[in-house]
């Protein structure tokens, strides 16, 4: 009778190492996707960053010139107040220069 259960029972193990080789190479299939998704995800973040950090400066400029635009009245007084130093500085020297 042991020998009548033997091919049977080779017959199961040969069945459950196919399955287990199928199951191995889906679960290899997959982790080979899911590598493939991560570096796609990395690159995608990696580009988002970027946009991020250039969008930030772009903000910094603009708040900038917001702010000198806002300022333009006392912009122009301060131009004004520089231009009267620059003519009272030349005087000096040419009076220096009698």
């Amino acid at each position: 009778m042991a020998t009548i259960d033997l091919p049977s029972k080779v017959d199961n193990i040969k069945h459950k190492v196919n399955k287990i080789m199928i199951m191995h190479q889906k679960v290899k299939d997959d982790m080979f996707k899911l590598e493939a998704e991560k570096d796609h995800l990395i690159k995608t973040l990696k580009e988002r960053k970027t946009t991020i950090e250039n969008l930030e400066e772009k903000n910094k400029r603009i708040k900038l010139a917001k702010s000198l635009s806002e300022d333009n009245e006392s912009s122009l007084d301060v131009k004004l107040r520089i231009n009267e130093l620059v003519r009272e500085i030349d005087k000096c020297i040419a009076y220096l220069n009698r």
